[in-house]
């Protein structure tokens, strides 16, 4: 993106930034700021690397940088704006619930705010059986930290210290907080800050198709010592692992597993959770409850930061039994407005169909991925899939080498798609709005040709 010496009039035209938003500066001045002072995650710290983006308002799944370039949102932000962009009745929402309520907490003496009763009362008719106690936070990575802490103190607080040891797995993510980091399956999660936490270990991610891979849970568990192990942690998909679903008989097993040893069950839904695997929480799809889920992203449509962690009734008495206090929390963990606006995502989820929308809208996206294969023999065409919306399809980079993975995302981003990138970029992935429109996905798979025709041209292959 290249600065410009547009003046403040320019830029409220071209992305829609009115008065009342406080930006008084031109697209070159933002610019120069982020440069200077900004520090972004998952980025090395090179100041005179080239800027990206900067987003200043958003339609569906189209966004409108400061310069006026509409760009096409292929991972709904963090594949947490589910609803799409410009949603006003969620900005609505909160707005009027800031007017009514500016701030509640839920420390000390059981205080509360009607829109987190509310809310709680409302999960516990959505989420998976059994599960209707509730842990408000305020994102994916203290979410996950609420759940280990949890499985940890129902153990140590009557009588077993022992037990404090969590199995999770490679090829994962369970978010940056030290706990979360210490659980994610990723190495690139783990360098450059010191040791990690003790007393986690990872087993092997499923193999898609493959019959009996829970078999690695029960071995683990046995290597530690099931006296040890309080929990097994795993995302129902990982995203990581390459969008892969798991085969049918996988957490059916995963479930008896931890049942036969005395182990709680963790369903990290931050991702999947919504609608985004096509069922409105990813566990549903094999029937089994876990005893703890963690929620976040879409639970807002990413329009207000909110997590919550879910535990069962048998969880919560084990917390009880010991009387002692759990000494956890964060400020603005269930904020009123982020619930109220949790609230209004729901009725719009029901009200929609979304969850419809994503199976259909995800099952036409990977259809679209395979004709384009037809025509791009770098991708394969047999990886072309989708799992409610979650689609994704695999680069032959054993046949064109790795080199063209990297510079086909360069190719996205100067066509102004955003998509992901998994398994040393040999997987593109696509987790869009849950309801985005064919046209919309028909352009993305465009520019996604275009990007690779242009990669070919400038390798020569």
């Amino acid at each position: 993106m290249q600065a410009t010496s547009s003046t403040l009039a320019d830029v409220h035209d071209a992305s829609g930034l009115g008065a009342s938003t406080g930006i008084t500066a031109a697209p070159d001045e933002l610019i120069g700021f982020d440069r200077r002072h900004v520090m972004h995650g998952f980025t090395n710290f090179d100041r005179d690397a080239a800027p990206g983006p900067i987003f200043a308002s958003g339609r569906g799944v189209r966004l409108i940088d400061v310069d006026g370039n509409e760009w096409l949102d292929g991972c709904a932000g963090q594949a947490n704006v589910s609803l799409g962009y410009g949603r006003d009745e969620l900005a609505d929402v909160a707005a009027s619930t800031l007017k009514s309520l500016a701030f509640g907490t839920h420390f000390y003496h059981n205080r509360s705010h009607v829109w987190a009763s509310q809310l709680a009362d409302r999960l516990a008719h959505i989420t998976p059986a059994g599960i209707d106690q509730f842990f408000y936070g305020v994102g994916g990575s203290d979410a996950v930290e609420t759940a280990i802490k949890i499985a940890r103190f129902s153990n140590i607080t009557n009588g077993r210290p022992e037990k404090i040891h969590i199995i999770g797995r490679m090829n994962s993510y369970h978010g940056v907080s030290y706990g979360g980091a210490s659980m994610t399956g990723d190495r690139a999660m783990w360098s450059n800050i010191g040791p990690l936490l003790s007393g986690f270990s990872h087993i092997a991610q499923p193999e898609s198709g493959s019959v009996g891979s829970a078999q690695a849970l029960e071995d683990e568990i046995l290597r530690v010592g099931p006296e040890n192990v309080a929990a097994f942690l795993a995302e129902p998909i990982s995203t990581p692992n390459g969008l892969y679903c798991p085969p049918d008989d996988y957490w059916p097993q995963i479930r008896a597993i931890c049942d036969r040893y005395d182990v709680l069950l963790i369903a990290d839904e931050v991702l999947v959770g919504f609608g985004r695997a096509g069922a409105l929480f990813a566990i549903n799809r094999w029937n089994v409850s876990p005893d703890i889920l963690t929620m976040s992203k879409a639970i807002t449509a990413g329009y207000l930061p909110l997590s919550v962690v879910g535990v069962s009734s048998r969880v919560r008495e084990a917390l009880a039994a010991s009387g002692e206090k759990f000494v956890h929390g964060v400020t603005y963990g269930g904020h009123p407005a982020a619930c109220a606006v949790a609230l209004a995502t729901i009725d719009i989820m029901e009200r929609e169909d979304v969850v419809g929308q994503a199976l259909r809208g995800g099952d036409y996206f990977a259809q679209q991925l395979s004709r384009l294969a037809d025509s791009q023999d770098i991708l394969d065409k047999s990886s072309a899939r989708a799992t409610g919306m979650m689609v994704a399809i695999n680069l032959k980079l054993d046949e064109y080498g790795d080199e063209f993975g990297v510079r086909v995302h360069e190719e996205f981003a100067r066509r102004r798609v955003l998509v992901r990138s998994y398994r040393n970029n040999r997987t593109i992935g696509f987790l869009p709005a849950l309801t985005i429109q064919t046209e919309d996905i028909d352009a993305i798979v465009e520019r996604v040709g275009e990007s690779i025709s242009a990669t070919r041209a400038s390798l020569g292959v």
